[in-house]
């Protein structure tokens, strides 16, 4: 399962959190990685892969994709995302747009770039959440749901469609993660709300536990591997048991 030599994995969102270890991973299973990122000065810091800098939030950024990646792409995850926990009434139009560009249309305009790169027994792999179908009290998601909600239903469209060149299209859907971006939102909150949080960790989830960013990447690479050749448009929990109740 973990034999990716000579694969090549294009990864965005790859500079940080779960996209960086599912880089990392892949790598040590020897894959040749792509990362992409929007920001130049901390692609700079990972020299093991190959990145490319582009800009997920802006669409004609995307579309220069196919001049910057000229290789056989064996897999690609799509994992850049922003969240935002808002209540519905304090939404902007910008946070929207925001949402929208980087975790709905930056999926499919970077798959829709990159396909002809796909070859029979590639894969697109989506990072969604359990956001999409699960609420949490104190956590107004309505932006992020909506998107990574749309991004589920992407995964089922491109795997019926894609089918039949053998690309397989599957999605993860992680719960809570201890990443940047979810450190980030956490320290949004009041102290209260935040001790309330941790105190409610061990009624969410039945192992006790939120999750970390390997448990995610072990996944990753068992989706993209041989092991899982006749799967395709599945939307995998994993989160700890968080979405059994």
């Amino acid at each position: 399962m973990n034999n990716f030599k000579d694969k090549h994995i294009v990864v965005t969102g790859g500079t940080s959190g779960i996209g960086l270890t599912i880089a990392e991973r892949f790598q040590q299973s020897g894959a040749n990685v792509t990362i992409i990122g929007r920001s130049a000065t901390k692609l700079a810091n990972y020299k093991q892969f190959n990145t490319v800098c582009v800009d997920l939030s802006d669409t004609q950024s995307i579309l220069k994709l196919s001049s910057l990646i000229d290789k056989p792409v064996d897999h690609l995850i799509n994992n850049a995302a922003v969240a935002e926990f808002k209540p519905f009434s304090k939404c902007s139009m910008d946070d929207l747009n925001e949402h929208i560009a980087v975790n709905l249309a930056a999926p499919f305009l970077v798959s829709q770039q990159l396909l002809p790169l796909l070859k029979e027994g590639s894969s697109i792999l989506n990072i969604s959440s359990y956001f999409s179908k699960r609420m949490l009290n104190g956590r107004p998601s309505s932006m992020y749901s909506m998107t990574k909600g749309g991004l589920d239903s992407l995964t089922k469209a491109l795997a019926f469609e894609l089918g039949p060149q053998q690309i397989r299209v599957n999605s993860i859907a992680p719960g809570s993660v201890r990443t940047p971006l979810f450190e980030n939102n956490i320290n949004k909150l009041t102290l209260a709300k935040r001790e309330e949080f941790n105190a409610n960790i061990s009624s969410l989830y039945p192992l006790g536990r939120i999750g970390n960013t390997t448990d995610i990447a072990n996944l990753a690479l068992f989706i993209c591997s041989p092991l899982a050749e006749w799967m395709t448009g599945s939307i995998v929990n994993i989160d700890g048991g968080l979405t059994t109740h």
